[in-house]
């Protein structure tokens, strides 16, 4: 079985479906670097006193950055789901 060629059409939709790929992976990444830092460090730094205490109301910041990221990278995942029909336009089976 060989794929149909592809025209612009197609190469334009599989481009945005990698870039919003991408984007969803670095988005997680921020997402995870965020809640390790508001949920491990920081309260791991000020317990051994290598920060005041004070910077403990820091961790919603890092939470809230956290959320946001997360809700980003759900929004692009789902344009990756709806982006994902371009490869039945020119491969007519997704499993090999």
């Amino acid at each position: 079985m060989d794929p149909a060629a592809l025209g612009n059409a197609e190469w334009v939709d599989i481009g945005k479906l990698l870039t919003y790929l991408w984007i969803v992976v670095g988005l997680i990444v921020i997402f995870a670097f965020n809640m390790l830092i508001g949920h491990v460090f920081i309260p791991s730094l000020v317990a051994s006193h290598h920060l005041p205490s004070y910077v403990q109301r820091t961790r919603i910041l890092f939470y809230t950055a956290g959320a946001v990221a997360l809700a980003l990278a759900i929004f692009f995942l789902v344009q990756v789901i709806g982006l994902s029909d371009v490869l039945s336009r020119f491969y007519d089976s997704y499993y090999i």
